[in-house]
């Protein structure tokens, strides 16, 4: 009997490689075939688990924000969710109103305003060198001003305002497309947070059967990323809303043009780290300068005041340190992310910094004192 078996896995052996070879040459006859299957059914599983990984990722944003109702006013889980959901549901309605037709057109009336924008620069130049008779009517000036605005001013004031204008559309867009879809992920979404505690703990029961001995590591590693990806994307929201809003009424006060509109850029772009405020405030005096050279120069005092105390107040009380990345590695990752990935990137670049960093210090800190016990048991 047992030489039988023993036959038999030797005629195993011998039969699966041939079987193998013979799918092999079946995938590589029938290559299109199999690509266009995986991916027209892949397409359909994606357009399922949509809902469910829009829920998911509403779900992740709003938790903050519920978690702090919960644990501030003491309320009751479905009170948390029905004020967080009625709060962004007013937001958007209110932008989808009154803040998107505006931005629109600012967007118009400053690419009106760009031959405006070349007169003002000539006379800026002219009253900066009256000693330099400048006319924009030679033909190599003007080629060189035109270059100059079309290729430094117009790109970094309208461009941005182009991109982040089409952006807020194409949101709308596609939430308006994918209407279904994004109800569905609402209710999802509103399930996630009513039972949360629930599904993390069959996620968590799960993830001990697959993990085995890895799953400490992993829980650990999941609660950082959350801790520096997560709460440090809404807590750098909430200080940058709020930073907006400020730029807004202060720059209206002012006389600033555009005020809601490059009030809304600065608020942006100070998601960025670093480099976002320093762009919001270049884009403001730029805007300004195409109609008023004081103005420019005031709104360049005010956005740097307003900037100080932002960095100084808000960013503490809401983002704290709970990256802890140090300017040079902040610097760093921007510019990377910036280079290699798209404004996602750039946001989610400090809070992966942090990330590696902690890992890399505590390999440090592992090395270290693998060798003070090397050295002390030598």
């Amino acid at each position: 009997m047992n030489k039988f078996k023993d036959e038999m896995m030797k005629s195993i052996r011998y039969i699966i490689p041939i079987i193998l070879m013979f799918l092999g040459i079946l995938t590589l006859k029938h290559f299109s075939q199999i690509t266009g299957f995986i991916k027209s059914n892949i397409a359909t599983l994606s357009g399922i688990f949509t809902p469910f990984f829009v829920g998911f990722i509403i779900a992740y944003i709003l938790n903050q924000p519920m978690k702090k109702l919960e644990s501030k006013f003491k309320l009751k889980r479905a009170f948390s969710i029905l004020i967080v959901y009625g709060v962004t549901i007013c937001i958007i309605v209110f932008a989808w109103l009154f803040i998107f037709p505006v931005i629109q057109s600012n967007v118009n009336d400053l690419y009106a305003s760009i031959p405006h924008g070349i007169s003002q620069i000539e006379n800026i130049i002219n009253t900066a060198s009256p000693n330099f008779n400048f006319n924009i009517n030679s033909p190599e000036v003007k080629t060189q001003v035109n270059d100059f605005i079309t290729k430094v001013l117009v790109p970094l004031s309208t461009s941005v305002a182009t991109t982040l204008s089409d952006f807020i559309i194409n949101i709308m867009g596609t939430v308006v497309s994918y209407t279904i879809n994004i109800f569905l992920g609402l209710v999802v979404s509103v399930y996630l947070l009513l039972s949360k505690e629930k599904y993390l703990n069959e996620v968590s029961l799960l993830a001990k059967k697959l993990l085995n001995k890895h799953y400490e590591k992993t829980k650990e590693f999941v609660k950082i990323l959350d801790k520096n990806i997560g709460v440090y994307i809404v807590a750098k929201a909430m200080d940058s809303t709020i930073y907006g809003i400020i730029c807004t009424i202060i720059l209206s006060l002012i006389g600033s043009k555009y005020a809601l509109f490059v009030g809304i850029i600065a608020g942006v772009t100070n998601m960025i780290p670093f480099f976002g405020p320093i762009i919001g405030t270049i884009i403001a005096v730029v805007v300004n300068l195409f109609f008023s050279v004081e103005k420019a120069v005031f709104v360049l005092i005010v956005m740097i005041i307003v900037q100080q105390l932002e960095s100084a107040v808000l960013e503490p009380y809401f983002v704290g340190k709970q990256v802890g990345v140090p300017p040079i590695f902040t610097m760093l990752a921007v510019t990377l992310a910036g280079k290699y990935t798209g404004f996602l990137g750039i946001l989610l670049s400090v809070p992966v910094t942090g990330v590696i960093l902690i890992y890399v210090k505590r390999f440090i800190h592992a090395e270290k004192t693998s060798l003070v016990e090397d050295d002390q048991t030598s």
